[in-house]
């Protein structure tokens, strides 16, 4: 009897197991680890808030980019807002399920309270949830300022001459005009208004459109008359127009060499040109400066008369000070109490023109010599375009240090870096990433000298996507446009910022980009991903 019990539980066993070898579960893959990525950002690209009352839109990017898809419905936690998933059905393949590099966009809004003015903060933290999977929490902080005022276009302006001293004498002033916002201008006809021309000059052709941070340029010749030959100076004063944006004016003003202006010396000269302290800063009062293309954090400071430690202590706000963005806004403190008030432009750029010195260049912007060097490592040619760190001469801060430059990135939430490397032995690497209509992600590549750089980006919403290129001093080496494919033999080595931002379109886009780095060197080099920082240029 024993071994009849013996034998049935063996049989049983076997039977158990046999059902288990061949039974089949297709929701389980060995080795699969589903992750869920979550990005927060504000729907409409603001950073700051200014009164209670203010509706503020959110936007939640969700990714599945795990190996296994992921049941529906999306839920997103983010209390005390009440966010609104779409149905998975909706995206991708229309199935029930959010497959791997899906990405579905949840929206919620928030109404500013008094308690957040008070509180001059306002940081939500959320939490994605799609087939029993978590995302890592992900918000964005934003931070109280004046409201947005301020035109998206910004006009920088320059002259052929800096000097004139006859009837007839011909002048060229050239014209950059840049949108510093964060979405697309245009299609327009953008234009001069200047009051030594009649009416107002078309710049660019009539269907222009401006990406953020991109540029349109212009010249027209000015004819010296004999008023021109009476006056000490020609001063003219221009602004740009478009998309139903106005730039601040810009000014420009050249010397009479058969004047009185003549007899002035260089030091007068410069004297004459320099800015005065802006009466509406009082010393020792604390502001707040929207970050302009080309700023970085310790020219704000000299711009103020404020020192680096001030201004970093100032903005806990900003994990890394080496990383800011055009449209941040920065608080300045006991501005004066370190040098003398200038106020804004902090920076401005500057065509070169045949006969320029580095120490000329210098002299007529009040700009210190060794801080010019280091923000612009280029043969200084006519033609080229450098950077001018203005009123830094004898100012704070000028030694070289490690400070913050900013590149094309026009994207407003932040997210954490992600530092990635090029695998062992292979000259090639891509990454996956999404962007939204709000939203730049950057990437940075170490070069040296001599190697060949090429970067692409596939995406299947080609016409709505942009790459764009910084070289080593922030400037653009290729615009931002839908051109998805750059390479070039690297002439002067350092970082090379890589911008993939949605051009056009009101959803948020998926792409791969590919970067190739080939040299004779061994070393390899290593790139960070960041989605709206600035990279980090030595510059002083």
């Amino acid at each position: 009897m024993k071994n009849i019990r013996t034998s049935l539980s063996l049989f049983m066993m076997l039977v158990l197991s046999a059902c288990n070898l061949f039974a089949s579960d297709a929701s389980t893959i060995t080795g699969d680890t589903p992750v869920l990525r979550l990005t927060v950002q504000t729907q409409n690209g603001a950073g700051t808030f200014s009164e209670a009352g203010e509706v503020i839109n959110y936007e939640y990017v969700i990714t599945n980019t795990g190996n296994s898809r992921l049941a529906g419905p999306a839920i997103v936690t983010d209390a005390p807002r009440q966010v609104d998933c779409p149905d998975v059905s909706t995206v991708g393949n229309g199935d029930i399920y959010l497959d791997l590099n899906e990405t579905l966009t949840c929206t919620s809004t928030y109404t500013v309270s008094e308690t957040d003015v008070t509180t001059g903060s306002l940081t939500n933290l959320a939490r994605a949830n799609v087939g029993g999977v978590d995302s890592n929490p992900s918000g964005v902080t934003l931070t109280r300022g004046v409201a947005q005022v301020f035109s998206t276009l910004v006009l920088t302006k320059t002259a052929s001459s800096q000097t004139y001293d006859q009837v007839g004498q011909v002048i060229t002033y050239n014209y950059n005009i840049t949108n510093t916002g964060i979405i697309p201008l245009g299609p327009a006809q953008f234009a001069i208004t200047d009051n030594k021309f009649g009416a107002p000059l078309n710049c660019g052709p009539a269907e222009t459109i401006l990406a953020p941070e991109q540029t349109v340029t212009c010249s027209f010749p000015y004819t010296i008359t004999q008023a021109d030959v009476d006056a000490p100076s020609l001063t003219n004063s221009a602004t740009a127009s478009g998309a139903g944006q106005t730039s601040a004016p810009a000014t420009t003003t050249v010397t009479n060499l058969s004047s009185a202006a003549a007899t002035q010396t260089a030091d007068a000269l410069q004297t004459a040109t320099l800015a005065p302290s802006p009466s509406n800063l009082a010393p020792g009062s604390t502001i707040q400066h929207h970050v302009a293309v080309g700023e970085w954090l310790i020219q704000i400071g000299r711009c103020y008369g404020a020192s680096f430690e001030d201004v970093r202590n100032a903005n806990p706000q900003i994990a890394d000070p080496n990383f800011i963005l055009p449209a941040m806004i920065v608080t300045i403190p006991r501005i004066g109490s370190a040098g003398r008030i200038y106020g804004p432009p902090c920076v401005t750029f500057y065509i070169v023109q045949s006969g320029d010195t580095w120490e000329s260049i210098a002299q007529r912007f009040n700009a210190d010599l060794v801080v010019l060097h280091k923000v612009n490592p280029v043969s200084l040619t006519a033609g080229t375009e450098i950077k001018i760190p203005l009123n830094s001469a004898g100012a704070v801060g000028v030694t070289p240090v490690t400070a913050t430059a900013t590149a094309t990135a026009t994207a407003t939430t932040t997210v954490t870096a992600q530092r990635i490397t090029f695998p062992e032995g292979q000259t090639t690497t891509s990454v996956a990433g999404v962007v939204s209509p709000t939203q730049t992600a950057q990437y940075v590549v170490t070069t040296a000298q001599d190697q060949v750089l090429a970067v692409s980006v596939t995406t299947s919403a080609a016409n709505e996507v942009g790459l764009g290129v910084n070289g080593p001093t922030g400037l653009p080496v290729k615009s931002l446009d839908g051109m998805l494919t750059w390479s070039a033999n690297i002439t002067t080595g350092g970082d090379y910022y890589i911008n993939v931002a949605s051009i056009a379109g009101s959803s948020s886009k998926a792409f791969t980009l590919t970067v190739s780095l080939t040299s004779p060197a061994t070393a390899t080099p290593t790139f960070t991903e960041t989605a709206t920082g600035t990279p980090t240029t030595p510059s002083p």
